[in-house]
Order: C-alpha cells, then structure tokens, then sequence
C-alpha cells in the first residue's frame, strides 16, 4: 500500500485510509512515512490533510477513550525522561488518566523534588569534539544564521526557520552534543515558522566568534573553505539563470559589508573571483559569481553540509561539459522539480506549524 501513495495525499486515498479503514491520523502519517521528532505534527499534519479535503473527523471522545499500548509505551518512555504528565497528556488526554496508565505498568509518580531536578537535568551536554574544520564551519553557520548567548553554564543557540530541511541540518550538526528542541511559533515579520532551540556544553563558547571580529586562522587555505561552507549553507544561494547566459549562479547575502569584504579577498586569493554589491532597495550587501567555470569550481571545492545545498550544487554540475539543448533540458527538468519539492515540503512545514499552535487557517 505504502508503495503506491504520494504527498501531498488524495482525497480517495484518504477517505480509504481514515474512513474505510478506520486508521488514526498518527498511523496515517506512518503509512506515508512522515517523521517529524514529536509525533503529533506528523498527526497534526494529516488532519490538516483531512480538513483540505473536506473529510469530517470522527468522534473524537472515541479516539481519546482509546489508549493502546503503542500509546502508553510512548507515555513510560517520556515520563522516564522528565516529562510532566499535563505536557505528556496534551490536549486529547487529562493528566490523571496518563498516572493511572502509567501505574498499571508500574510507574510511581514522582515527588515535586525529583521532578524539579529531573527538568533541570534530563538533557545531557556533551563537550564539542570536532576539529578546526569542523569548528571553522560551525562558525560561519553562526555568522550567518544563529542567534548565539550564553545561558546559566550553557552556550544556547537559537533560530527560526520555515525549511524542514534546516531543522534537519541543525539536528545533524548539534543533535550529538544536546538536546534540540523545535517548536512552533508565528511571528510578524515571517508568519508561521519554527524556532529551534539547543543548549550546549561551555566548550562551545567559540561560537561566539559569530559576533566579533573572525580569528586569523579561519582565514588560511586550510581552513577557508570550512568557514565559508557553514555561511554559505547559511545566507548563499544557488540559481539557474536562464535569460542572459545559461548556466547557474551563486550568491552570498548578508547585512555586514565588511564581513563579506572580508570573505570575498580571501576567496579571491584562491581563484573565486565574486563580485561585491548593495542589493537594490535595501541595507543588505551580496556576493555574486556567475563564470561557469569559476562556479563549478567553487561547487566542487567547499564541502557544503546542508541537504538542499548539496542537492542544487549536485544539479548545477550536471551542466559541466554538457553543450547539446537535451542535455540542458534534462537539467532544467531536475532543477525545477527539485524547486517543486522543496517549496512543496516548505508549504507542508509551515502548515503544520499553523495546525500546531491552534489556528483554522481561516
């Protein structure tokens, strides 16, 4: 069945699953596949998908009378690690039916105290153990995106983003070193987004070279490119131009004129010649290479780390030694229904965002 179902879903596929079968919305969204680090977005998400569809829920008192195993294993698991039972119980359940689950399995609830100390404890930081390429990269990533402070003994990193494949980056960078918290949250100026959240061990406070001036060595051959990867896969963009000369351009777009003076001499030095500019209309400033050459070479040099980075530059290569129409087209072919995907997968995350903090959408 998995085989043969697409995202976003049919209405005819969801009315067999939902209604036919008589599936719940959380295995729905396992039978599409779609994970998200706390179940009920991936749930949240699919009675999204029901509601566009005009598909009218079931009672929904017989779906909170129903607590399956499944259901209190998840429950033991993240009572164990700290959890209240009112942040465990949600919005389907009340806290007391939670305890009594949960003393049928022999769990004893817990004393104030012990819940105090376990809120405090229950993420464990572990100390940065890269190297200076790997420190050069996180620092760039900063610059360019990061909100960084200090907070207690711990070095906290924040931002928001509408890109789930940005949460997934975050998660990939800094997963191993603390816990990443990811919640909803709808601001002025974005809409609904998601802000991600880490607290890290203290040996990270060189992170806070995002806000000073960048360290000699970050700028030798050795390490440049690690530097520039992490602000690339940041604040840089790749783009097919079509009208003029066909082929793909990259950018880099940051408000810090003297940063990206900075970035742009040192990469000059190494054969990547980009052009420095203001953006039109605004206090922002851009790097710019669109030579053919120079910009695959550049592709093939810095060893980008974010997925839909990696994904355009693996498209924007294709092109290298290509001359024929076909082939162009083919490429063209790949690059847009690689857009589609991500706009599709962005259009879907900042939904489920939305669905999350409670709003019609009306």
């Amino acid at each position: 069945m998995a085989d043969a179902l697409v995202w976003p879903p049919k209405k005819e596929d969801l009315e067999r699953l939902y209604l036919a079968e008589k599936l719940s919305a959380s295995k729905i969204a396992k039978v599409y596949g779609l994970k998200y680090k706390n179940p009920k977005v991936a749930e949240s998400t699919v009675l999204y998908q029901l509601r566009k569809n005009g598909i009218k829920r079931r009672d929904p008192a017989e779906h909170v009378r129903k607590v399956t195993s499944e259901i209190v294993d998840d429950w033991v698991g993240r009572y164990e690690k700290g959890e209240s039972l009112g942040k465990i119980a949600g919005s389907l359940f009340s806290p007391v039916t939670v305890m009594l689950h949960l003393k049928k399995r022999g769990i004893s609830r817990r004393n104030r105290l012990t819940a105090q100390i376990s809120a405090v404890t229950k993420y464990r930081r572990f100390p940065f153990a890269g190297g200076k390429e790997f420190e050069a990269y996180l620092i760039g990533f900063a610059r360019g995106d990061l909100n960084v402070s200090t907070h207690g003994r711990a070095v906290r990193v924040k931002t928001a983003t509408t890109h789930p494949l940005m949460v997934t980056h975050l998660r990939n960078l800094f997963g191993p070193y603390g816990h990443v918290q990811v919640s909803p949250r709808c601001s002025k100026l974005a809409g609904y987004e998601w802000s991600v959240q880490v607290d890290l061990d203290s040996s990270f406070l060189f992170l806070m070279q995002y806000r000073k001036k960048l360290p000699g060595w970050i700028l030798r051959k050795e390490f440049l490119l690690f530097f520039v990867a992490g602000f690339f896969d940041a604040e840089g963009s790749i783009w097919l131009n079509e009208t003029t000369v066909f082929g793909f351009e990259i950018s880099i777009t940051n408000s810090d004129w003297h940063l990206l003076k900075t970035i742009s001499s040192a990469l000059a030095r190494h054969g990547f010649p980009f052009h420095l500019g203001r953006v039109k209309g605004t206090n922002l400033w851009r790097l710019q290479m669109w030579q053919r050459d120079k910009v695959e070479a550049f592709l093939v040099a810095i060893p980008l780390l974010h997925t839909e980075k990696m994904a355009k530059a693996r498209i924007a290569l294709k092109l290298k030694n290509q001359t024929s129409a076909g082939n162009y087209t083919q490429v063209v072919d790949e690059w847009q229904e690689l857009l589609q995907r991500i706009k599709s997968g962005r259009d879907d995350f900042v939904n489920s965002a939305r669905i999350a903090l409670g709003e019609s959408g009306r």
